[in-house]
């Protein structure tokens, strides 16, 4: 069984304590990726494993300007990040896609003047319809 510290860890960006942990295995090589939902901060290793010692191959650190997660009607997506500042269309999609489309997610955008994300759109609760059926 696999400890709760070991799925997520704190965002060395805005602090959050529950950045999220993905790990993905091939043949020898693996990858674990950390991605702050809040504001977008991403860390990146993967590791070679010849005969079952692990050697880093790579590790990138990005910061971030921000995140959103789009659930498409009837679907399931995960969280992504903005490692530069997303464009004027980019959040007008997104926006749309939430208040026209019926998706259901968030969008947060880092704001440098406070140093913190700030949510933009939608609600990084919204799972569900507001009457609870879907």
């Amino acid at each position: 069984m696999q400890d709760l510290s070991e799925m997520h860890e704190k965002c060395s960006q805005c602090g959050f304590d529950y950045a999220r942990i993905d790990t993905e295995r091939w043949l020898d090589n693996t990858a674990r990726r950390v991605m702050c939902p809040v504001c977008g901060w991403t860390r990146l290793e993967e590791h070679h494993w010849p005969d079952g010692v692990p050697r880093l191959v790579k590790r990138t650190e990005s910061f971030g300007f921000g995140a959103y997660r789009l659930v498409p009607p009837g679907g399931y997506s995960g969280y992504n990040a903005f490692h530069s500042s997303p464009d004027p269309e980019v959040i007008e999609h997104i926006r749309e896609l939430l208040n026209k489309k019926g998706w259901k997610g968030y969008l947060t955008l880092w704001d440098q003047s406070v140093g913190r994300a700030r949510l933009v759109e939608g609600s990084p609760l919204q799972k569900f319809d507001a009457n609870g059926t879907k």
